[in-house]
């Protein structure tokens, strides 16, 4: 059986196996299932200790946020998105005492903490797609949505110009705290995107009806394979990296 520890880094394996000096950003969205509400929110609290530690100590992790499903169905389930400036970065911080202390004793010490093991989605950002503003961290509530779309043969291409066209535009909307564009490595075809809006009702009404994002759907939609859409509640951690005192 694997011990805990194993299990809670086993989806950082690949990430460790490829390490180098320097790179490109390191972004993940990892997915924990564990076997009751109590623990998953002692897993959430440990890991946001870990985000403010990061926060005030480690330069190099740009994202470290925690979220749960919206609307109370999934009380088992918390997501860690995460992002480093390079491979050396998350090496760093893996190592770290804080890390180990705070999460992986305690993961070794806590039996039938996970229903299932950890999985971890790598992805890589898209160059001048990826924004936070400060406002995220003030914001009360925001709402974050992530999208997994795959794309027809070739129309992956044809769809970022779209997309990348959505993102300049929601620079400009108040509504619109974060928004990113991620590909992925396992899925030539794949297309990823977390976003962030001060409301639902923001997003619905503002965002979604703005002429930008009507002419992306018309545009893309027919190239678009399949839409998986998690609706998340931020838990803990920081998205937007500013000081140590307004890390949100």
């Amino acid at each position: 059986m694997r011990s805990h520890s194993s299990s809670l880094l086993a989806p950082f394996a690949l990430w460790l196996c490829q390490a180098s000096a320097a790179g490109p950003p390191v972004f993940s969205i990892t997915t924990f299932t564990t076997s009751s509400t109590a623990l998953r929110d002692q897993l959430i609290s440990r890991h946001d200790n870990i985000s403010r530690w990061s926060c005030a100590n480690e330069p190099g992790v740009a994202k470290y946020a925690l979220a749960i499903p919206r609307g109370g169905g999934n009380n088992l389930t918390a997501y860690a998105i995460a992002e480093y400036d390079d491979d050396a970065a998350l090496n760093k911080h893996l190592a770290a005492d804080e890390v180990s202390k705070t999460l992986l004793d305690w993961s070794k010490a806590t039996p039938n903490l996970f229903a299932k093991d950890p999985t971890v989605q790598n992805l890589t950002v898209v160059d001048g797609t990826n924004f936070v503003k400060p406002e995220f961290a003030k914001a009360a509530d925001p709402y974050i949505v992530v999208e997994a779309q795959t794309y027809l043969q070739g129309g992956l291409h044809h769809a970022l110009e779209h997309w990348e066209e959505e993102v300049d535009a929601s620079r400009q909307e108040n509504g619109t705290l974060a928004f990113g564009l991620y590909t992925d490595p396992a899925n030539k075809n794949g297309l990823w995107i977390v976003a962030a809006y001060e409301s639902e009702e923001y997003l619905t009404n503002t965002h979604a009806k703005s002429p930008t994002a009507l002419e992306v759907e018309e545009h893309t939609s027919g190239m678009r394979k399949s839409l998986q859409r998690t609706l998340l509640q931020k838990s803990g951690g920081f998205l937007y990296r500013g000081s140590p005192s307004s890390c949100g």
